[in-house]
């Protein structure tokens, strides 16, 4: 299995958003060009392992973090905090619907396979 670019890229981009940083401002104290950043966050541009730790360290998460939808396992932890800062906002109905759903979502997954 080989690196999902575009996943690493939304998930830099997602990281650096919830941080409130630039691309600017994580280029600058990653020591990239604020283009460089733009191409790895839109799957432009491919990324080296140093500069991955680098931005990984900037951006305060660990590599596996970023690298998760690329990895065939050890992701689930990653996924779950995800999924636990998703339904923190949902209202009470929201929360209500939640199980359904997923039943709904597995059994149409299940249907493609």
């Amino acid at each position: 299995m080989s690196v999902d670019y575009s996943d690493l890229g939304i998930r830099i981009k997602r990281r650096r958003e919830e941080l409130k940083m630039s691309q600017a401002e994580l280029a600058s104290r990653a020591e990239l060009s604020t283009q460089h950043i733009s191409n790895v966050e839109n799957a432009r541009s491919k990324i080296g392992l140093d500069k991955l730790v680098t931005i990984s360290n900037v951006l305060e998460c660990s590599v596996d973090e970023l690298l998760c939808g690329s990895m065939r396992t050890g992701g689930r932890p990653v996924y779950n905090d995800e999924i636990a800062g998703i339904i923190d906002d949902f209202s009470d109905t929201e929360m209500r619907i939640l199980p359904e759903f997923l039943k709904n979502y597995s059994y149409i997954l299940k249907l493609r396979t």
